[in-house]
């Protein structure tokens, strides 16, 4: 699997989203458009995975995949 992505366009989809550090999160949203995962299961595990560190962090993240799948 070869993703199109900017490491520039993947830093901007995350200061978009309210993190630098949410970068990783932005390529799983690139990434999304190519693989056989619809992507509201990929946003649910999403909540479930960062719910423990707040809504702050989880919205943060929802918002750094969806600028990720936005990208390509």
């Amino acid at each position: 699997l070869i993703v199109a992505a900017s490491t520039s366009g993947a830093l901007a989809g995350a200061a978009a989203a309210g993190s630098p550090r949410a970068t990783n999160m932005v390529l799983v949203g690139a990434a999304s458009k190519h693989i056989p995962v619809d992507a509201e299961s990929l946003k649910k595990s999403i909540r479930e995975l960062f719910s423990s560190k707040g809504d702050s962090v989880v919205g943060v993240n929802i918002a750094a995949f969806e600028a990720g799948r936005n990208l390509s």
